[in-house]
C-alpha cells in the first residue's frame, strides 16, 4: 500500500482534515468531539491566533484515495522574535495506528520547516494558543478529558518518540474530590494570611469587562515575565480583551476569582465548568438540534476545570494561590459540583505542584510538549 501525502488546498481536502477525526475515534468513548464550526475557522484562519503567526500548511494522508492521517505545520514568528529561535511546530497531528503514516507526515513537516529554514520542530502545540490540543497525553488513557484538555490514542506517544522527538516539557493534571475536600477548614488559615499579607479577594464583575480584562492581562504578563517558558507569551491588552469577551458567555462570574493589595491586582484563577459533559452529546454540530441539547444539559454539568491561576511573584508565597484556589473550589461545591481538575500545571513548577497538592489534590494525568531537531531534507 502506498502512503500518498497530499498539501490540502481543495474544498474536499479540507473537509476530509476536519472531519477525518470523527472516523478514527467514533468508536472510542472517551473522544469528545469538536464543534465543526470552530474546526472549520481554525483551518482557515480566522480561529487561529498562530496560523495568523506566519506561515503554515496542512497535510492529509491518503492510502487508496481514503484519509488516514492529518498534521499542521508552520512558524510562528511572533514567538521566534520573541526568543530569538528559528522553530517550527506541528499540531493537529492525527493518525490511524500505523507507524508508516504516522512518520510520512512527520517527515513532510520535518522537510517543510528544513526548507523554511527553521532548526526545530516543537508539538503537538495549539492552533488556539490555548491547552486544547497543546501537548500529548502520556499518562491515563481511562479517564475521560475535560474541557479544553488534550486527548489521544496512546500509540501517539510510541509514533513521536521513535521519530525521534524527545520530551521537553510535562504538563501534570490534579483531581479533587469536592465531596471530601474539607474546603471549609480552610477559611481559617486562608484569612490569616489575608490580614497578614493584606490582599483581598473577590469574583470578576462582567459589567466591566474592558476593566477587569486589563487587570488580568496585567497580572498574566507579570506572573510570566519570571518564569520564562518557551511556548508561553502574554497576550496583549486585545487579545486578552477579546479572550474575556469570549469566555463570559460560559464562565459564571464566581468562578473567575481575583486578589488585590491596596488596589494593586496581585492575583487571578478561573475555573470552567466541564462542557465536555455536553460536547459530547452533539458529535460536533450545534444545528439543527445541538443547542437544544446544549442547553438541555448544561445544567447537568457537575465537573470543573480550573485552568488558570497566576500570581505576581511577590505574592506567590503569601497564600494568594491558595486562598484564589480555594475560593473557586467552594463555589464549585456551592453550585453542586462534585468534581475539579486543575490542569495544566507544568511538572518543573516544584511550588505550584506543591501547592495542588495541599489543598488536596492528586495528580492523575500528564501530557508532554516534544521538541525535535531537523535533519537534513530527504
Amino acid at each position: 500500500m502506498s502512503i500518498e501525502i497530499k498539501k490540502v488546498t481543495t474544498k474536499k481536502e479540507k473537509k476530509d482534515f476536519i472531519m477525518f477525526p470523527f472516523e478514527l475515534y467514533k468508536n472510542d468513548p472517551l473522544w469528545v468531539p469538536p464543534l465543526i464550526s470552530d474546526m472549520k475557522k481554525i483551518v482557515d484562519g480566522s480561529g487561529s491566533l498562530l496560523f495568523q503567526s506566519g506561515p503554515h500548511e496542512l497535510f492529509n494522508a491518503y492510502i487508496n484515495d481514503k484519509i488516514v492521517g492529518r498534521i499542521a505545520v508552520g512558524i510562528d514568528e511572533k514567538m521566534n522574535k520573541l526568543k530569538d529561535k528559528k522553530e517550527g511546530y506541528v499540531t493537529l497531528f492525527e493518525c490511524i495506528n500505523d507507524k508508516n503514516v504516522a512518520f510520512e507526515l512527520l517527515k513532510t513537516s520535518e522537510n517543510w520547516l528544513k526548507e523554511m529554514g527553521m532548526e526545530a520542530m516543537v508539538g503537538p502545540v495549539s492552533p488556539t494558543n490555548g491547552d486544547d490540543f497543546r501537548g500529548m497525553l502520556v499518562e491515563n488513557f481511562e479517564d475521560p478529558p475535560m474541557i479544553y484538555t488534550t486527548y489521544n490514542p496512546s500509540y501517539y506517544v510510541g509514533f513521536f518518540e521513535e521519530y525521534g522527538f524527545e520530551r521537553e516539557h510535562i504538563f501534570a493534571a490534579f483531581k479533587y474530590d469536592l465531596k471530601k475536600l474539607p474546603l471549609d477548614e480552610s477559611i481559617k488559615p486562608i484569612e490569616y494570611a489575608k490580614k497578614k499579607y493584606n490582599f483581598i479577594t473577590r469574583h470578576a464583575d462582567y459589567s466591566r469587562i474592558p476593566e477587569e480584562s486589563k487587570v488580568l492581562q496585567y497580572i498574566l504578563k507579570e506572573s510570566l515575565i519570571p518564569l520564562e517558558y518557551d511556548y508561553l507569551i502574554p497576550p496583549t491588552e486585545e487579545e486578552m480583551l477579546a479572550l474575556c469577551k469570549d469566555l463570559a458567555k460560559f464562565i459564571p462570574p464566581g468562578f473567575v476569582q481575583m486578589a488585590f493589595s491596596d488596589g494593586e491586582p496581585v492575583g487571578f484563577a478561573v475555573t470552567m465548568p466541564d462542557y465536555n459533559q455536553v460536547l459530547k452529546r452533539i458529535n460536533g454540530r450545534l444545528f439543527p438540534i445541538g443547542w437544544l441539547k446544549f442547553l438541555l444539559y448544561k445544567n447537568k454539568i457537575n465537573r470543573t476545570r480550573v485552568f488558570l491561576l497566576f500570581v505576581v511573584p511577590k505574592f506567590q508565597s503569601k497564600g494568594v494561590p491558595e486562598a484564589l484556589f480555594i475560593e473557586l473550589l467552594r463555589c464549585a461545591r456551592e453550585k453542586g459540583y462534585v468534581f475539579a481538575e486543575g490542569s495544566t500545571i507544568n511538572i518543573n513548577n516544584k511550588k505550584m505542584c506543591r501547592e495542588a497538592e495541599a489543598v488536596g489534590g492528586v495528580l492523575y494525568r500528564k501530557f508532554a510538549l516534544y521538541r525535535k531537531k531537523n535533519q537534513e531534507v530527504n
